[in-house]
């Protein structure tokens, strides 16, 4: 039997949103009149792309014309900051042989053109099934909803506010473009996931109500509960808006109330089970079959292991490079064994939670410090 490999690939930083809290920290790429800016390290950081990158976007594909996003690409490719086409498609082959799952995340894996070719070729690798992209509503039209039911079997987005009131985490018509863009895809087929990160935007019942009752409307298939993470930039912004556990497991609590598993089911993400549903098998599945990729071909303990400037957390989630070395010669190495005999050593916490939490170290992964726990 071939062992499980779980991925998120956040494969690209780049992103035409800026949203408050962000856990990979995305570029958000902009046009002001003629130029082409880029923010980066939480919004912080400006950089004005050149346009004459376009003959180079136009030698590699010259039937399709260049967006500021495809640009922005080109400009991190060439000072070595995300990976190349081809280095891509060797983390393609560098983990095959295994019961291969990846989902396409970011920035959005469909802001460039190049981000699109490689998701077709890991559809044609592992099988449309076996493919996933978590994706904003912004896109999706430039490649069309047809053409993407072709390569994917699942479709899933961030839906964490009521879109016909005004938002307090995410810019105006993120959420309504999203849900609008999933409910498209459910007619070919395709399955949808709602990712709802718990926040000050979702916790009342009013609200509780009016999302999952939205979700119900556009024939959603799932409902995943998730925490909101301390880390990307969400670092100072749940720094300045905590929230207690009695808070957490009320609005889930009352998700829960609302739940037709005929409908639009309801699961909790690992980081939440223990507080619901604890069971004596860890829930964290880190390392056992779940791993992140970076958009720099980081292979990560989780994909959520980044800080305010979109890199790791810390070196000790850092497992190899998936671009470079093979899966299974990273899986021998005595950093992966290590850690893989450590990993029940905080059950049921959270080991992103547990790390922030504690002394920011190795054995902090360690620790039993995650405040929904402790």
């Amino acid at each position: 039997m071939k062992s499980i490999l779980d991925i998120i690939w956040n494969i690209t930083l780049i992103c035409p949103w800026d949203c408050e809290f962000c856990c990979t920290d995305a570029v958000h790429v902009s046009q002001e009149k003629n130029s082409i800016i880029a923010r980066e390290h939480s919004l912080k950081k400006t950089s004005i792309i050149t346009n004459d990158l376009s003959e180079k976007f136009k030698a590699l594909y010259p039937n399709i014309e260049p967006s500021i996003f495809d640009l922005t690409l080109i400009d991190r490719q060439e000072k070595g900051i995300e990976l190349a086409l081809e280095e891509k498609i060797n983390i393609l082959k560098n983990i095959e042989g295994y019961d291969v799952k990846i989902d396409f995340a970011g920035g959005d894996p469909l802001s460039c053109y190049e981000n699109f070719l490689l998701i077709q070729e890991a559809s044609k690798r592992f099988g449309k099934e076996n493919i996933s992209i978590t994706s904003t509503g912004y896109f999706i039209k430039k490649y069309g909803i047809e053409k993407l039911a072709n390569i994917i079997g699942e479709y899933e987005f961030t839906y964490d506010e009521v879109h016909k009131t005004q938002p307090c985490t995410r810019p105006k018509g993120y959420n309504s473009s999203n849900i609008k863009i999933a409910s498209q895809f459910s007619k070919f087929g395709v399955k949808t996931k709602a990712q709802l990160p718990l926040h000050e935007g979702n916790l009342d019942n009013n609200s509780i109500q009016k999302i999952y009752n939205t979700l119900k409307q556009y024939n959603i298939d799932e409902l995943l509960i998730m925490r909101t993470f301390p880390v990307g930039r969400g670092i100072n912004y749940l720094s300045n808006n905590k929230i207690d556990k009695k808070t957490i497991k009320s609005a889930i609590t009352n998700f829960k109330k609302l739940e037709d598993k005929k409908n639009t089911r309801i699961r909790l993400q690992c980081a939440l089970k223990h507080l619901i549903e604890p069971t004596p098998d860890n829930p964290c599945d880190m390392l056992r079959e779940s791993f992140g990729i970076n958009f720099r071909g980081d292979l990560l303990l989780s994909a959520w292991a980044n800080n305010e400037h979109g890199l790791p957390l810390h070196d000790s989630f850092i497992l190899g490079r998936i671009h470079k070395e093979s899966f299974l010669d990273i899986s021998i190495t005595p950093n992966f064994i290590e850690l893989a005999k450590r990993m029940n050593e905080n059950h049921g916490h959270c080991k992103i939670f547990s790390f922030m939490n504690g002394e920011k170290n190795r054995n902090s992964l360690f620790s039993k410090t995650d405040p929904l726990y402790s």
